[in-house]
């Protein structure tokens, strides 16, 4: 009698999952599985981010019904809303809804924080969550090297709150993110990433700056853009004078030439004759 009736729940659980509602995030290069998930943890995603990233995480519900219930979103426990209309399409009388939550300009204190979605309609009630992973950028600079403008700058990368050297999903993605901003792969050691670029490409690398704006605050070539260019003032203002000298020269010419064909002045000079 027990097992009949675990055969027959277990019949159930499996046409629920293929008949009733689920839920699921959206596709992000960005939203890896963790590595080694805790029971009852493995749906939970982890978020990796710079420092100054724009997050786009998508919630997904799946198999639901008409009329649809709203999704909630919270960060760190936090209510938040979504500024977006879900998108609600329907297939063979199944409902499926999608919905975005957008964070703009990651902060360091975000790390270690979770997002999640929530659905809940009739009996069913489901959710979905990521962990963010924020990671910071230090840039080391020696005093010789900020002066002169020139030499190796040093970068390193690391979470900003917590670490978490075992997550190698974690580990590959921010390696990616790092190597797609700097076009070289960083040396990683426990939980830092490091690699060395020469000065010019630090100034020059605008995502770089946007993560440390005030990188070249003390040294002597503290702007990254390079002084306007003035020989074409010069070349102006020549040509202008040029213009000017010939003019004035023109007028002069035509004035004399005017004067000397006044009316009537060859006449009075015959007559004095």
């Amino acid at each position: 009698m027990v097992s009949a009736s675990l055969g027959v729940l277990l019949m159930l659980l499996g046409l629920c999952s293929v008949l009733c509602e689920q839920m699921d995030w959206g596709d992000n290069p960005d939203l890896v599985d963790q590595s080694n998930p805790d029971q009852g943890r493995e749906h939970v995603k982890l978020m990796v981010a710079l420092v100054g990233d724009d997050i786009d995480l998508q919630c997904q519900v799946h198999l639901t019904s008409e009329p649809v219930s709203a999704i909630s979103w919270e960060i760190d426990g936090h209510p938040e809303n979504s500024q977006k209309e879900p998108v609600v399409t329907t297939k063979n009388g199944k409902v499926f809804i999608e919905e975005n939550l957008k964070i703009p300009n990651i902060t360091e204190e975000m790390d270690d924080k979770s997002v999640k979605c929530r659905y809940a309609k009739g009996q069913y009630t489901g959710s979905q969550e990521a962990i963010l992973h924020v990671f910071k950028l230090e840039i080391e600079i020696s005093k010789e090297v900020c002066d002169a403008c020139e030499g190796d700058v040093k970068l390193v990368f690391k979470e900003s709150v917590k670490s978490s050297p075992g997550e190698a999903n974690v580990q590959e993605q921010i390696q990616s993110k790092i190597t797609e901003m700097t076009s070289q792969t960083p040396q990683v050691d426990q939980a830092e990433y490091t690699l060395t670029l020469p000065f010019a490409t630090v100034q020059a690398n605008k995502q770089i700056l946007a993560m440390r704006p005030t990188t070249f605050a003390q040294c002597k070539c503290e702007s990254a853009e390079p002084e306007p260019e003035t020989w074409y003032y010069w070349l102006i203002g020549i040509i202008l004078g040029i213009v000017a000298i010939c003019g004035g020269a023109f007028g002069i010419r035509q004035k004399t030439k005017n004067v000397s064909n006044v009316p009537g002045e060859d006449v009075d000079s015959a007559s004095n004759l």
